[in-house]
């Protein structure tokens, strides 16, 4: 077959080049400005690529995360556009470009599937995250700074940016009240995200007024779910990490990667780390690797998740409901349900180091067996043959 792929900054487009690859079609590489242009609207864009589509005789194109221009010019060229998205909140989905025919979008969220499913749009699918294990198998761990009892890679949500609670300074008392107390009743569940639907209308009506939000033309989300999903959500994760991360770095040795500087919060961080040639070193060096999931994935598994199992590393995550379809929690890997048992199993693993090793080689054996990209491409020109 023939492919055209969109590349952009995106996590694991290298791995997804080799299977196409592996598999025997022919790719062609065609730089996306994702993050530079209008990825709604942008008639330049669209000239351009319909142009290179009309001459390639492609099969399909492909990319990852779903982009309305390039749907549109594939609709008009008659070709099938394959899209897979791992980003959640992904603003661009609810656009109404989504509804061609021509569209195969894939989401790694079983709840949002099955919401875009409820909204009749039968050309989304299910498709889990992967991990590169070929690549993985190959990775030594170089450097002893690597090694640690807990790990943690990704972001504290601490950032300057989060203008929007700024602003909520401004509201009434009663407005920030409300909005701290939805965030604490969310932060004590998980399995069930309910932030969107307990904006009460005088809240939202204040939320509207205070930060303004435009859409444009092909956008169909409420501002409930923006507001609950971009804002609230990011918060509420930025608080349970921070929380999660000071508890633990009280009695343990904590390694935490990331961007952000923590240090005034009572954490060292380690500063971020190379996506390819670092992170799985961490993953293979720690004895836990903790992952929390970012409030608006609702049930699914985290490709950080995956990485972390394809790489043979034990993995301590909060509970996700993805995982029970695929995975065998207390085999494969290990859920908590709260700051008291994520302690606990901290320790206990801890001192436990053949079954923490036993669990962490069954998660790898299950990723290997069922979910690299090899398997994910497989899906995908499966689906695109028989369409």
């Amino acid at each position: 077959m023939n492919v055209l792929m969109l590349e952009w900054d995106s996590f694991g487009q290298e791995y997804i080049y080799q299977a196409f690859k592996d598999q025997g079609c022919a790719v062609e590489i065609y730089p996306w400005p994702f993050g530079a242009e209008d990825m709604r609207e942008n008639p330049e864009l669209e000239k351009a690529l319909k142009e290179k589509v009309k001459r390639g005789g492609y099969d399909f194109v492909f990319s990852l995360n779903f982009f309305p221009v390039a749907a549109k010019v594939c609709f008009e060229c008659g070709v099938t556009y394959v899209s897979w998205v791992y980003d959640t909140p992904y603003l661009l989905l609810y656009s109404k470009h989504i509804q061609y025919e021509t569209n195969i979008v894939y989401l790694f969220d079983k709840s949002l599937y099955k919401e875009f499913r409820n909204r009749q749009l039968n050309n989304v699918y299910y498709l889990p995250m992967a991990a590169p294990v070929e690549v993985y198998d190959r990775v030594k761990v170089e450097k002893e700074s690597f090694c640690s009892d807990i790990s943690f890679v990704g972001s504290t949500y601490q950032e300057n940016r989060q203008d929007f609670f700024a602003l909520i300074e401004n509201a009434n008392p009663y407005v920030k009240g409300y909005l701290d107390a939805i965030i604490n009743m969310q932060k004590e569940v998980y399995g069930s995200f309910f932030l969107d639907k307990v904006l009460s209308e005088p809240i939202l009506r204040e939320l509207q007024n205070i930060c303004p939000i435009p859409k444009g033309e092909d956008e169909w989300e409420s501002d409930e779910w923006l507001y609950a999903n971009y804002f609230l959500a990011r918060k509420l994760t930025g608080l349970q990490r921070m929380e999660i991360l000071q508890m633990l770095s009280e009695n343990h040795r904590l390694s935490v990667y990331t961007p952000e500087n923590v240090k005034e919060l009572g954490i060292w961080s380690k500063g971020p780390v190379d996506y390819i040639s670092e992170m799985p070193q961490i993953f293979k060096g720690s004895k836990i690797n903790l992952n929390m999931t970012l409030r608006s994935i609702q049930s699914g598994i985290p490709l950080r998740a995956m990485d972390i199992m394809g790489c043979g590393g034990f993995l301590l995550t909060n509970y996700q409901a993805d995982f029970e379809e695929y995975f065998e929690a207390g085999v494969d890997y290990v859920y908590y349900t709260d700051n008291e048992d994520l302690l606990y199993k901290v320790d206990y693993y801890l001192e436990h180091e053949e079954e923490r090793k036993q669990i962490a080689l069954n998660g790898y054996h299950k990723v290997q067996a069922n979910h690299t990209y090899k398997h994910r491409v497989q899906t995908i020109l499966q689906m695109v043959r028989n369409r």
